[in-house]
């Protein structure tokens, strides 16, 4: 149901979500045949992803604002922090969508 998708540019020159301390630049940015706009920003098990807490929670509080047809996922490989999802679970969650 993807009608298309992007990378989305690096650090100030692509979309980003306005955050209190900093900007949030997520991975990718999707479209699909209904007509909503998810964002999903990925996240390595290799790394510590001390930030992914605060940029989890700003991207669901954009989505919230942002109307019913916009979403925001934080997907890792493995090891998801609360709220956010598997590898293995984006494509059941985003195929309904």
């Amino acid at each position: 149901n993807v009608k298309f998708w992007h990378r989305n540019l690096e650090r100030g020159k692509g979309f980003a979500i306005n955050g209190f301390k900093n900007n949030h630049y997520p991975d990718f940015l999707i479209y699909t045949e209904k007509g909503n706009v998810i964002i999903i920003e990925t996240k390595g098990d290799d790394r510590d992803n001390s930030d992914s807490i605060a940029k989890n929670k700003l991207g669901k509080k954009w989505a919230e604002l942002a109307g019913e047809n916009y979403h925001y996922f934080m997907v890792f490989n493995h090891n998801a922090i609360e709220g956010a999802y598997n590898a293995n679970r984006i494509r059941e969650v985003v195929s309904e969508l």
